[in-house]
């Protein structure tokens, strides 16, 4: 009798860049933390529609503190905002207020790799997907929400 075959879950992420091991973005094919081209978290298209912990955005909806911790929610339902993060989305609200959502994530992402000592790779692009890059690249349903349409993504739906 042969072992059956399991195959490793890839780790949740809210967008691009913001992998913490290789093969684990959206097509499973990038070669180190860092370096994945765009979100493994399922589709979403506003505040707190998020399945699991790690995969809400920021940018229109939620606190100043749910928006100053994108790709960090602790649990479903507790997401602030879509993803992918498109790189034109910013923060409406709190410390990261008119600032990239996507190059927070990204900041944070960095930390809690340099904590853990681990290895990252420069992200595909220096300040993520833009929602026209999204749309030409992935199912433009795929595409995520902005500040009211002013961030690229269209308005939440």
């Amino acid at each position: 009798m042969t072992s059956p075959v399991i195959k490793q879950p890839r780790e949740l992420h809210a967008c691009m860049g913001l992998n913490a091991c290789k093969g684990h973005d959206r097509l499973g094919t990038n070669s180190c933390a860092g370096s994945g081209v765009c979100a493994t978290a399922a589709a979403h298209s506003c505040h707190t529609l998020n399945n699991c912990r790690g995969q809400g955005g920021c940018g229109l909806y939620g606190t100043g503190e749910e928006q100053n911790h994108p790709g960090e929610n602790p649990c479903a339902w507790l997401g602030s905002c879509a993803v992918p993060i498109n790189a034109e989305r910013f923060s409406t609200n709190g410390p990261n207020q008119g600032q990239s959502v996507w190059l927070r994530a990204r900041a944070l992402f960095e930390q809690r790799m340099k904590d853990a000592k681990r290895q990252v790779l420069p992200s595909p692009s220096p300040v993520g997907p833009t929602a026209a890059w999204l749309d030409a690249n992935f199912d433009p349903d795929y595409v995520a929400c902005g500040a009211s349409g002013m961030s690229g993504g269209g308005s939440c739906i």
